[in-house]
């Protein structure tokens, strides 16, 4: 019973992060810095993809979707810093190519993962409720509310870069994402499996004509 329970709550935290990041945003909200900004780019651009090339139009419309959408993310998430943090301490003596290839493997399991579910979803709003700056760090308090599901608080953090604000983490209710990867690449690392082994795993879950070099 505690198994299925677990289950539940993980899928439900899945569910959740999909929604914020990817759904219809609320546009009442008047003023807003730039980080909500970034966040509410990537909400409008999505959902006006979906309604441009909608799942239930032709063929075609999939790989024109599926593109223009990770545009909208390879422009606003900062990949390499999510790469670094969810790899941890495993980071650090890396050399530049295996970072590279890490980072670029990496980035692809999160978009896979985004971009199989956000096409069943269509009627979540995303209220602007909060936002942070402290220095080179920012964090945007969303809630999420839709008619199927009930409202919950989702929490994106960005930092600011050379090419402005991006995103690098999101926290569902408390869950950190890239702590939860952190965990399970922890859990794989530490079990006598080389990082070698881990980037083997990743390649073998990407699509052959992937380019990581």
């Amino acid at each position: 019973m505690s198994y299925n329970k677990n289950k539940i709550c993980k899928s439900g935290l899945i569910i959740s992060f999909i929604m914020a990041i990817f759904l219809i945003a609320d546009t009442s909200q008047s003023e807003m810095g730039a980080p909500t900004a970034i966040i509410k780019t990537v909400s409008d651009g999505v959902f006006q993809t979906l309604n441009i090339y909608p799942v239930s139009g032709p063929p075609d419309f999939l790989p024109k979707r599926r593109e223009a959408i990770k545009k909208i993310l390879d422009t606003n998430f900062d990949s390499v810093e999510m790469a670094k943090l969810a790899l941890g301490k495993y980071w650090k003596p890396l050399s530049d190519k295996q970072r590279h290839e890490f980072s670029s493997l990496f980035y692809w399991r999160l978009y896979s993962f985004y971009i199989l579910r956000i096409e069943l979803y269509s009627d979540e709003t995303v209220l602007y409720k909060n936002e942070k700056i402290l220095d080179d760090k920012a964090s945007v308090l969303t809630r999420v509310s839709s008619t199927r599901y009930p409202e919950f608080d989702i929490t994106y953090r960005l930092r600011k870069t050379d090419h402005g604000w991006k995103i690098y983490d999101v926290v569902i209710e408390g869950v950190s994402l890239v702590a939860n990867y952190r965990g399970q690449f922890n859990n794989f690392l530490s079990k006598k499996n080389t990082f070698n082994d881990l980037l083997k795993n990743l390649r073998d879950k990407a699509p052959d004509n992937m380019v990581t070099n």
